[in-house]
């Protein structure tokens, strides 16, 4: 039941999506007839390529192509489609595949128009200018966090060697080796006469 209403949401969504995007349905309808499978454990959304490049749920048992999706990205593919294809796996019809990523990467989300039928345009606005907010504010959180824990591994507490520190070893480790090398030749030179 739940995953028929994912389904049914999803074609939704993605239909209104393509209403104002003729391109996109251009590109899609040479593919009618075929079906892909979203994969995001532990959820799963089946659509199917309708005539006229729209899409329709889809019930087949071996669908042409199967998308696996990172579950944690998905949030981020309302604000960035291009977001959530980044860590993707392709199973099936690449040709389908080439061409439903194409579309779902340049497909223009407006999170705004679509919030705005239930609660107004003005607090559509503010509430997704929020979501940006927030999640500018989250991403530059665990960015520092990340910079942080980094640089206290490293020098505060090393134990983890640095960049710079792991490459100076290494140039002198090269200096030692070819140092080696040219006294063993002088030791053969040596002892050969």
């Amino acid at each position: 039941m739940i995953d028929q209403w994912l389904n049914q949401g999803a074609v939704a969504v993605l239909n209104r999506m393509l209403a104002r995007e003729a391109w996109a349905r251009a590109k899609l309808a040479p593919f009618a007839g075929r079906s892909a499978r979203f994969d995001a454990a532990p959820f799963a959304v089946q659509v199917a390529v309708a005539a006229g490049g729209v899409l329709t749920t889809s019930e087949q048992a071996t669908p042409s192509v199967t998308i696996g999706l990172a579950l944690a990205s998905l949030p981020l593919a309302m604000l960035d489609p291009q977001a959530a294809m980044k860590d993707v796996r392709l199973q099936g019809d690449a040709e389908f595949a080439q061409a439903l990523s194409y579309v779902l990467q340049n497909l223009r989300p407006e999170p705004e128009e679509e919030l705005s039928r239930f609660v107004g345009d003005v607090a559509a606005t503010r509430i997704v200018g929020l979501v940006r907010l927030s999640a500018t504010h989250w991403r530059q959180l665990a960015e520092a966090t990340l910079d942080n824990t980094a640089n206290y591994i490293v020098t505060e507490n090393p134990m983890v060697v640095g960049r710079d520190e792991l490459s100076a070893f290494m140039q002198d480790v090269a200096r030692l080796r070819d140092d080696v090398a040219r006294l063993e030749k002088r030791i053969e030179l040596v002892a050969a006469r």
